[in-house]
């Protein structure tokens, strides 16, 4: 199976749709061809042929290969210059006309022979018409000028020099996109006009002609532009292919299962991670070796801070009075119990029992109280971890309830994602960050009650959580167990249109790439699921379509 064309601006090749608009004149003569394994565009610069060879399915270069090319002088060895192009010598390519060739490749990838037919144009001759053209008009007005001025009639003859220039530069304008034309050949034409006698008429014609003679003609193209039609397609020459990377991939269907995409951030792992929180108000002071800094590594019962309690006037007034009434009460007691044991022959033993343990309760009263004003609570890490968030500082007051300290265990993090509709979910996911970058999930369980009419979802993460933050945020890609039909691509193939639709590129041939409106679903962090906009066997951009998408 071969596609060929011909031509200088031969792109029909494999199309499946419209033959492509012809490119600009500044495109070298070219022609490509292609089967099933190989694809090749033969290039025509001078006295060489310059041929880019590439597997089909996925435009990569074909290195190492090789080539031969039957042509109308005999068979030719290709040299590779740069890995999948290959240089031949061939100097009848110098010479108008269509040359039917045929290559032969040898790879890796297989072995295949490529046919196709190169035209070479020949110069186009309508330069030296149009000056000629232009030459005539001028004499016809001058011979009007002429008339005028020897009738006096200036306005007449005004107008007919004003229309001399026009029909000068009318024609140069023409020839704007062939080729430029010096300003100093423009001004010598027009003073030949001008100046020249009534009785020259057939020199003016002949003078223009010479000076259209010595006018350069195009040379060939020596190097190929990327441009875009009117119609969106895009002509990319192979080496330009080369530089921005394009790779393709051909379009097949298959089921998949249906994933759901849900909004996302990181929490800490809660059996790896804890608060540190006082349980009394009290002012904060450093443990042996200060406080710990955020990012700092602690191990699990290490003090971390010290709170001393604070009492207000008032409340350190009612304690020191119930402290005196409860040491004056303690002296009554053990003045009783001292009589009574000097007396404990004739005192029953139950009454002095009975005063000793009323007077160690008091003690143990007044023991407490005391206590209150003077203890401190050590604040100590509940897990091994690093501080992730809070700051203390020495003198700061510590609430109960208030946290001072986080700390979570660097390598072990949790994803919540929020879920808007109820809808079962697979054990897998993947969480897909700003910078393209994804991490696989487990998934661990639901939650029944709503958080702004969405539902938590939690999942952990598989392996070592390495570079992550708590709170930071990501999309969660979650499976589900129903399954849809589509064609997987790259996500990074998918782009904005101009009109916000999301395309992708075709390429419909060895040089030409069309948009193409697609309707996507999300599969996994690196691919997305085409549901509708593409068939199957098209070569789609998979690599490079984001640098295709800027050529204008």
């Amino acid at each position: 199976m071969f596609g060929f064309t011909g031509g200088v601006a031969a792109h029909e090749g494999h199309d499946h749709g419209a033959p492509p608009p012809p490119v600009s004149t500044t495109i070298a003569p070219r022609v490509e061809a292609a089967s099933t394994v190989f694809e090749a565009v033969v290039i025509a610069r001078g006295a060489e042929l310059q041929v880019f060879i590439d597997t089909f399915d996925t435009n990569a270069p074909v290195a190492g290969a090789a080539v031969e090319m039957d042509t109308p002088s005999g068979v030719i060895i290709g040299t590779e210059t740069e890995p999948g192009i290959y240089a031949f010598s061939a100097p009848w390519v110098a010479t108008p006309g269509s040359y039917d060739l045929a290559i032969t490749v040898i790879a890796d990838a297989g072995f295949d022979v490529l046919v196709g037919s190169l035209t070479i144009p020949a110069p186009p001759p309508a330069a030296v018409v149009e000056v000629n053209a232009a030459a005539a008009i001028g004499a016809s007005v001058l011979g009007d000028l002429r008339a005028r001025l020897e009738t006096r009639d200036l306005t007449l003859a005004a107008a007919a020099a004003i229309g001399l220039l026009v029909g000068v530069f009318g024609m140069l304008l023409l020839r704007r996109n062939r080729r430029p034309v010096a300003p100093a050949k423009i001004t010598a034409l027009l003073v030949a006009l001008l100046l020249i006698p009534p009785s020259q008429g057939q020199a003016e014609v002949a003078a223009a002609s010479a000076a259209n003679a010595a006018l350069p003609m195009p040379a060939a193209a020596t190097r190929d532009v990327a441009q875009r039609f009117p119609d969106g397609a895009i002509f990319v020459p192979k080496g330009t292919q080369r530089v921005l990377g394009i790779r393709t991939l051909v379009t097949e269907t298959a089921l998949h299962g249906r994933r759901i995409e849900l909004p996302g951030r990181i929490i800490p792992d809660p059996n790896a991670s804890g608060y540190v929180q006082a349980s009394l108000e009290g002012r904060l002071v450093a443990p042996p070796g200060g406080f710990p800094q955020l990012g700092s590594l602690v191990k699990a019962g290490q003090i971390v801070a010290i709170v001393e309690p604070t009492i207000g006037a008032v409340d350190l007034a009612d304690r020191q009075q119930q402290i005196r009434e409860i040491e004056q009460e303690l002296q009554l007691v053990t003045r009783r119990l001292d009589r009574r044991k000097q007396l404990e022959s004739v005192v029953a033993q139950t009454e002095i029992e009975e005063l000793e343990i009323e007077q160690e309760s008091l003690i143990a009263q007044r023991d407490a109280l005391v206590s209150l004003t003077d203890v401190s609570e050590n604040l100590i890490a509940p897990v091994d971890g690093v501080i992730a968030a809070g700051q203390a500082i020495a003198g700061q007051i510590a609430s109960p309830g208030v946290t001072v300290y986080e700390i979570v265990d660097p390598g072990r993090f949790w994803v919540e994602a929020l879920s808007y509709r109820s809808e079962a979910l697979g054990s897998e996911a993947v969480a897909v960050f700003a910078d393209g970058s994804t991490i696989d999930l487990v998934y661990q369980g639901t939650g029944l009650a709503d958080q702004g009419q969405a539902v938590p979802v939690r999942f952990s993460v598989v392996g070592e959580a390495t570079g992550l933050r708590a709170g930071q945020l990501l999309r969660v890609i979650a499976a589900t167990p129903a399954e849809h039909e589509g064609i997987v691509v790259p996500r990074d193939a998918v782009l904005r249109g101009a009109n916000g639709q999301l395309v992708v590129y075709v390429k419909t041939n060895a040089e030409r790439f069309v948009q193409r409106e697609v309707r996507v679903e999300p599969l996994d962090g690196d691919t997305v699921l085409v549901v509708a906009g593409l068939e199957v066997g098209l070569r789609v951009v998979a690599e490079g379509a984001e640098l295709l998408n800027q050529i204008r």
